[in-house]
């Protein structure tokens, strides 16, 4: 199995509670940078610094960066390079590039520098009111807020009986109908009219032949 390589990249993150002249300082001491290099280096774009290098160059090459206060970010390398790179990291400034594209960065990289993470103000909350007790505890009476008993002054109440609804409107009377027309027939009476059964006529076959 062939060894495992690593690319090196920079993106000018300085580490917690280092100086930023003093790291920017130190950098360009390491990478022989002037100026405007210098400002490449640190413009939070991703800069390559190695390709393709062993653990140990790699580690090296962190090593000096945390000495120099800040942070070289290590991923595996997708592509090994074709000539081995053994250089020590007081060159590295030649083999510096500014490529921008992004690339994926290890589990637990921060994705943003401190400069660019929101500032969120602390908030002072007075809890002193507040009362932490057990669910299963008995609260004082006293210490409860009984709120007044409702009015119920204009609610009476009715006798058992009572017409609840006194001002509701008449009951509408029963229609009157004129029935001295209509009788009742016998039970089995027929209640139709008996009507004289028409026969149909035969029909005239004068003019069939059977041959």
């Amino acid at each position: 199995m062939a060894d495992l390589k690593y690319d090196i990249y920079f993106r000018g993150e300085i580490l917690p509670e280092a100086d930023e002249a003093q790291v920017k300082a130190a950098i360009a001491k390491i990478f022989k940078a002037d100026t405007t290099k210098l400002a490449q280096l640190f413009s939070g774009k991703v800069n390559t610094i190695k390709k393709s290098v062993d653990k140990a160059v790699a580690a090296k090459y962190q090593q000096a960066f945390k000495k120099a206060g800040a942070k070289a970010v290590i991923t595996l390398a997708k592509e090994p390079m074709s000539e081995p790179i053994n250089e020590p990291a007081k060159n590295i400034a030649k083999e510096t590039t500014s490529e921008t594209r992004w690339d994926i960065l290890p589990s637990g990289s921060d994705l943003l520098k401190p400069d660019e993470r929101q500032q969120v103000p602390e908030v002072n909350i007075d809890t002193s009111a507040i009362k932490m007790v057990s669910p299963f505890a008995e609260v004082d009476v006293a210490e409860k807020s009984i709120p007044p008993a409702p009015d119920t002054s204009h609610i009476s109440v009715a006798e058992a009986g009572a017409d609840m609804n006194p001002d509701r409107s008449a009951p509408t009377p029963d229609l009157q109908l004129d029935l001295s027309d209509y009788t009742v027939a016998e039970p089995g009476a027929e209640l139709s009219d008996k009507k004289e059964k028409k026969i149909p006529p035969a029909p005239d076959t004068n003019h069939i032949k059977l041959v």
